[in-house]
């Protein structure tokens, strides 16, 4: 298991640096394997990692994900084909959240993608290494003024998320940072060289993504120290626990966890983007892309399945697959399965996304099954937080917003 190029700068356990971390931690208990990376699910202490990036603001290490350089005359053209909706007519300095199928409509994986112009893009998946599939596609659709090259290691990443986040990107050091509209990114002088500001988050709250070469990121961290003295708050860097509670609350979907995937088969997990409310990812008007057809017959017929969010006061959490229950013609019927769950500390309630079953999205009470009792959880439709300081422009310098 690799150490991430920004691990111990945020670990906070006295005296345990990484390779006692790794040698006393379980994996999927303390760290998950993220692309070869160790992902702890904290540093320190959850909560407080998840009240930073609430009331404050705080860093996740991004620099993990993988990482496509997409370049040449045949790049817009290719990703037009691949997504499911086009970039090639989108603006330049511009992100995008994009999702890509397999032929029969499934899910394949979901991304992150940065126009820095019409013949140079950065497609960030989250771990699967989609490079024969990346190959095998350009050379079906003939592309032969293409490049694609996984730069995963030679960039770095962090993700500051939180109502101060802007004011903390302005205190780094990159004046108009907040001037940014949601999605937008900007390159920044650092030193003799460069970093691209976007305007991106994974926690539906104000937040920034800073890309760098990794031969940065030790002058990152310098800034970052800086920043903390002058602003006299910790920004510490958060965990999965803390990234998964703000990622429900705020409405997201995971690959792997929310639909299966190539690297987390689970036969009858697959899901179409209608199914997980990536629905508005989808252009069925646009070229014809990988699963288009399959996708317009999923829609004309119906989908199977719905995401909803869970709640529920109890402190328990169910687990990954645990079955929801209904009833109909009073009989116990299972109507769908727990797809994620975390403990929320600002709702204080255990939360989570569901796949539910459509025929059964109007009953009037689910529940679930815990130590053998059932607790009920109530049911909803989107983020179950809406933080107006998100897409706010100009961003909020201060906790306002």
């Amino acid at each position: 298991m690799k150490k991430s190029v920004f691990f111990e700068f945020l670990n906070r356990r006295k005296n345990k640096g990484f390779d006692t971390f790794l040698s006393e931690a379980k994996l999927d208990e303390d760290y998950i394997d993220w692309n070869g990376y160790a992902l702890p699910y904290d540093y320190g202490n959850s909560e407080e990692e998840y009240r930073a990036i609430r009331e404050q603001c705080a860093m996740f290490d991004t620099s993990p994900m993988r990482k496509y350089r997409i370049t040449g005359d045949d790049a817009g053209y290719y990703l037009d084909r691949l997504l499911t909706r086009p970039v090639s007519d989108t603006e330049s300095s511009r992100g995008m959240y994009v999702i890509f199928c397999n032929e029969d409509g499934t899910l394949k994986d979901d991304a992150i993608i940065y126009k820095f112009s019409e013949f140079d893009y950065l497609l960030m998946s989250s771990d699967i290494d989609h490079s024969k599939y990346f190959t095998a596609l350009a050379e079906k659709l003939d592309c032969k003024r293409l490049s694609i090259r996984d730069c995963t290691t030679s960039m770095g990443g962090v993700a500051l998320q939180g109502p101060l986040s802007a004011t903390a990107a302005v205190t780094l050091g990159f004046a108009g940072s907040d001037l940014l509209a949601p999605f937008e990114f900007r390159w920044f002088p650092f030193g003799d060289d460069e970093i691209f500001v976007a305007r991106m988050g994974f926690t539906g709250d104000l937040g920034y993504e800073f890309w760098m070469k990794t031969e940065l990121c030790d002058g990152f961290m310098q800034q970052i120290v800086s920043a903390r003295e002058q602003m006299g708050i910790a920004i510490p860097g958060y965990g999965l626990s803390a990234l998964e509670a703000c990622r429900i609350e705020g409405g997201f979907v995971v690959a792997g966890w929310d639909f299966a995937t190539e690297a987390d088969p689970a036969p009858g997990f697959e899901r179409n983007p209608f199914e997980v409310g990536l629905g508005w990812a989808v252009n069925l008007d646009a070229v014809d892309f990988v699963g288009r057809g399959a996708l317009r017959q999923r829609k004309e017929d119906g989908n199977q399945y719905l995401i909803r969010r869970f709640q529920t006061a109890d402190e328990d959490i169910p687990g990954e697959g645990s079955p929801v229950f209904a009833r109909k013609d009073n009989s116990a019927v299972v109507v769908g399965s727990i797809n994620c769950a975390s403990w929320s500390w600002g709702m204080e309630k255990t939360i989570g996304n569901v796949s539910l079953l459509k025929d059964y999205a109007k009953m009037d009470e689910y529940w679930v099954l815990l130590d053998g009792r059932p607790r009920p959880i109530k049911l909803s439709r989107g983020p179950l937080i809406k933080l107006a300081r998100r897409n706010q422009v100009p961003a909020p310098l201060g906790i306002e917003g």
